[in-house]
């Protein structure tokens, strides 16, 4: 068997707070393979984005750092690096679409401009080459009139403008892998279904690998080839997309889908009752247990499950999982529709 381009095993992060560490992200473990999607999903809080954070070697410019666990990528080990030679990935190989892309982009540089920055940085050509290579790409993300739109600063974008900068600055270089941390997040439902055709188009064109993190099944039901559920700061189920959605296992999962709209339906929305516990107070056995309809006294809240394979077999993080009562199908999930 081929290796994994992304291997990610055992990753834990804490952060130094008064009270002592605060484990926001506990063995984590995933793999993602080349040319392959996998959506990373969960509620706010749930751990996704310091997760790639620590993918990037980023953790440390928030405060927290890697205690435990490995990041192979491309046959390497990301946390063994330099920090020099792990500069040398990111950008190149390893690249990255963060939250928020207005405040990603500098207000004053042209967008051009810090698009070429990125290719020269680890390229080497010249500027003329570099300013190239950027209207190239603003021209790839369906920017239109690229060659003029390069002079223009941020502020002159809309928001899934902006965002479209972002994916061309990520893939300037034409990396291997991409993370894309909440992409469609703030954008209307139209410019969502862009930017996410936009994606598979740009995978299906290059064989890039995509991270896709979301807190919208939606969005995953339409982009991704496999999916991992993500809760309190560790993965709690993983499998492919149709198998998860159709079928989930774990009790958590089951909760994400029974809060989505289904076209034509006319039964009440379920909701998960409660909030995701903070990461400094994680309760004790299955961290979903108190808010779990099928949580077992003198078990779930006293035994921590590990991550093994499931009845359904795939990974899941249950004592006793299970087969939803009501199968879904993928399609059945809405694109834009919030979770959680």
């Amino acid at each position: 068997m081929n290796e994994p381009l992304l291997e990610v095993r055992d990753l834990t992060v804490e952060f130094p707070t008064r009270r002592g560490p605060l484990r926001a992200v506990n063995d984590v473990s995933f793999t993602i393979d080349r040319g392959e999607i996998l959506g990373l999903v969960g509620e706010s809080g749930s751990g996704k984005s310091v997760t790639s954070l620590a993918l990037m070697g980023l953790t440390e410019h928030t405060g927290g750092r890697v205690v435990r666990g490995s990041v192979r990528f491309d046959g390497r080990d990301l946390l063994a690096l330099s920090p020099r030679a792990r500069a040398e990935i990111l950008g190149r190989d390893l690249g990255m679409i963060f939250q928020q892309p207005v405040r990603s982009l500098n207000p004053t540089m042209r967008v051009g401009d810090q698009i070429a920055e990125v290719v020269r940085r680890h390229r080497d050509v010249s500027r003329a080459e570099a300013r190239d290579r950027a209207i190239h790409m603003l021209d790839r993300v369906r920017i239109p009139d690229p060659a003029r739109r390069a002079r223009d600063y941020p502020h002159t974008f809309s928001g899934g403008m902006c965002q479209r900068v972002m994916i061309a600055m990520a893939l300037a270089c034409e990396p291997k892998l991409l993370i894309a941390d909440e992409p469609t997040t703030a954008l209307d439902v139209t410019v969502q279904a862009h930017v996410l055709d936009l994606l598979t188009e740009l995978r299906a064109d290059t064989g890039i690998a995509v991270l896709l993190i979301t807190h919208d099944l939606g969005v995953i039901a339409h982009t991704s080839d496999r999916i991992a559920v993500m809760y309190c700061g560790q993965i709690v189920e993983t499998g492919p997309v149709r198998d998860v959605l159709h079928t989930p296992s774990h009790p958590y999962t089951e909760g994400l889908l029974a809060a989505i709209p289904v076209r034509g339906a006319r039964t009440r929305l379920v909701a998960i009752p409660g909030t995701v516990p903070p990461p400094d107070e994680p309760p004790p056995g299955c961290r979903f247990h108190p808010r779990c309809p099928h949580s077992r006294p003198g078990l779930c809240d006293t035994r921590t499950p590990e991550l093994r394979i499931s009845p359904a077999g795939r990974p899941d993080r249950c004592h006793h999982p299970h087969d939803a009562a009501t199968p879904r199908t993928a399609s059945d999930t809405t694109s834009g529709t919030p979770v959680g």
